[in-house]
């Protein structure tokens, strides 16, 4: 089975346009170029969080495991259900309504209750499951994340809201109405997910006073009472990874904008122009821990072709990224 259709039903769930066709195509040249280790005996486990809409087994996501099962023979994969032995009705009602750190703070204790993962784990987050798993990697006490891997997380937030699927559930016709209703009052911030990483670079004062997921994940803090703008830590940063595999789409429309996957913005003075993560004060200050990664050569960016989540077919953009960064020895 193809990793680009084992995900198709995540995909369409999320509200993201569902390709065509599969594209092939391989990641844009980076520093990590070099061949991927080969697959060894005893490889690390690997735990999973899906997107937007999705479930932890649904046909799409459980393909997804067996697909994963089949090329590292011997591993151990956890889907998160969010939440925890939650329907999954509930979990795609969690994706859209609720508060995003106990949505994590779920899944971390789920995580810390499973011996197979004890020692430690490889995570590929899918689309909002990315931000999921770094809060895990930024905040959980549990068993370390060894390799992150994001596909089209929007790391920096989003500036527009990801599109209902056609035709609509009533679950996303009714949180993007109560979304444009308001994303930063206070109700917004706290029922919401989309809201809880909505940051428009035009309306940064709000987002600084009313948000705290996204804001304090980045590590760009709050407002104080005299005005002047401070930052969390971001709990432990990313600095501890052996790796942060960041992956955006060339052709990422349900995502704004796109490059939010490698912690990209949107100028607020131009909004044609996207600003990069060197440019910004998230990087130059090291909130996180992303300069430190990048000089190590741990930080990799990468890209894959087409529309959101679309992975390709066999050989493909996401079967080679997988099979770079998935399967290492424990």
């Amino acid at each position: 089975m193809l990793i680009a259709q084992l995900l198709l039903l995540a995909t369409t769930a999320a509200g993201a346009p569902a390709p065509a066709q599969a594209v092939l195509g391989s990641a844009a040249p980076s520093p990590d170029s070099s061949a991927p280790p080969s697959p060894r005996p005893n490889p690390r486990p690997l735990v999973v969080w899906h997107g937007l809409g999705d479930t932890a087994h649904s046909k799409g996501m459980d393909q997804f495991a067996d697909y994963v099962r089949s090329e590292f023979p011997g591993i151990f994969v956890h889907a998160v259900v969010a939440p925890t032995e939650g329907s999954p009705s509930d979990e795609q009602k969690a994706g859209w309504w609720g508060v995003a750190e106990e949505l994590a703070q779920g899944g971390c204790d789920q995580i810390k209750g499973i011996a197979e993962l004890e020692g430690g784990f490889d995570a590929i987050g899918f689309s909002q499951g990315g931000l999921f798993l770094r809060w895990y990697a930024q905040y959980c006490d549990g068993p370390p994340i060894k390799n992150l891997i994001t596909f089209g997380t929007p790391h920096y937030g989003i500036a527009a809201l990801i599109p209902c699927p056609e035709p609509p559930t009533l679950t996303c016709s009714l949180a993007a109405r109560a979304a444009k209703a308001g994303i930063y009052t206070r109700w917004a911030q706290s029922h919401l997910i989309q809201a809880q990483y909505y940051r428009d670079p035009a309306r940064m004062q709000e987002f600084l006073e009313q948000n705290s997921f996204l804001r304090d994940l980045n590590g760009e803090g709050g407002v104080d009472e005299g005005g002047g703008s401070g930052r969390e830590d971001g709990g432990r940063g990313l600095v501890r990874l052996e790796n942060m595999v960041a992956i955006a789409f060339r052709d990422d429309t349900t995502v704004v904008p796109g490059l939010s996957a490698h912690w990209a913005t949107i100028d607020p003075l131009n909004t044609t122009h996207i600003i990069p993560l060197e440019e910004q004060e998230l990087y130059r200050g090291d909130f996180i821990g992303l300069k430190r990664l990048k000089k190590a050569g741990r930080l990799h960016r990468l890209f894959c072709p087409g529309q959101h989540m679309d992975l390709g077919g066999e050989g493909g953009c996401g079967d080679r990224l997988v099979r770079k960064w998935v399967g290492w020895a424990a």
